[in-house]
């Protein structure tokens, strides 16, 4: 089947990719991550991904947000193709339509949490008093009110987090993509944050997809899928961890 027929086969969905494969040199020969990778993410969804060390799944998070080119495959965004070819188009559609929170908050050191959630729409719109009314509400939903003009070096390595997934959200995405968000925090942190970030999916109606380890993230989602040897397969909603 091709892919265009999967597309017309496969339902609608928000963000779906077709036939995905990504191939990576290795000596004389390529190591194949993603090996014909169906997936569909629909409205408000969470959508957690596990799998191994190694199994490609940073790369298929970072094709599916447009940061990285699939060897070959198709993916759609509200039905119409991303153009990978296109950096411009990509350039506007990853800051309009999906948000990104990694392992490291990549935060700029010498501006305040408020101005690095300002950073994704400054370049865009420019600043509004709306706009910086929303990067306040953001950063008090995420109990970080006090702390606006704080620099990241002055803020502890859970709030360094809380600014970084509000940063995700500043620009009203429609999808989040989550790489290990909460992956160098403790437990008990990362577990509050993971309250967090699907307190913020359900009040703005924003999907996710989350790649991670942990099983009590994991089973907050509507759906969870393991990546082997290049393929998507789902695991029951009680995953215990084990791969």
């Amino acid at each position: 089947m091709s892919d265009s027929d999967r597309f017309m086969t496969g339902g609608p969905g928000l963000l779906r990719a077709a036939g995905l494969e990504k191939a990576f040199p290795r000596g004389d020969t390529l190591l194949r991550v993603l090996d014909d990778c169906d997936f569909t993410l629909t409205e408000g969804e969470a959508v957690v991904v596990v799998g191994a060390s190694g199994s490609g799944k940073s790369t298929l998070l970072n094709i599916l947000g447009g940061l990285d080119t699939p060897t070959a495959g198709r993916v759609e965004y509200q039905g119409q193709p991303l153009l990978f070819a296109d950096h411009k188009a990509m350039t506007e559609w990853r800051s309009t339509g999906v948000g990104f929170v990694f392992q490291a908050h990549f935060l700029l050191p010498d501006f305040t949490a408020l101005e690095n959630l300002l950073m994704p729409v400054r370049s865009r719109s420019g600043l509004t008093r709306e706009v910086e009314d929303r990067a306040r509400q953001l950063l008090s939903d995420m109990g970080l009110a006090d702390r606006a003009d704080h620099l990241p070096g002055e803020l502890s390595g859970g709030e360094q987090q809380r600014v970084a997934v509000g940063r995700a959200f500043m620009n009203k995405p429609r999808i989040v993509l989550a790489d290990e968000p909460f992956g160098n925090l403790d437990r008990e942190i990362g577990t509050r944050l993971g309250d967090l970030l699907f307190q913020l999916r359900d009040r703005h109606r924003t999907s996710l997809v989350i790649v991670t380890h942990d099983p009590r993230l994991a089973r907050r989602a509507d759906r969870i899928l393991q990546l082997k040897d290049g393929q998507l397969h789902t695991l029951s909603s009680d995953w215990d961890g084990a791969l």
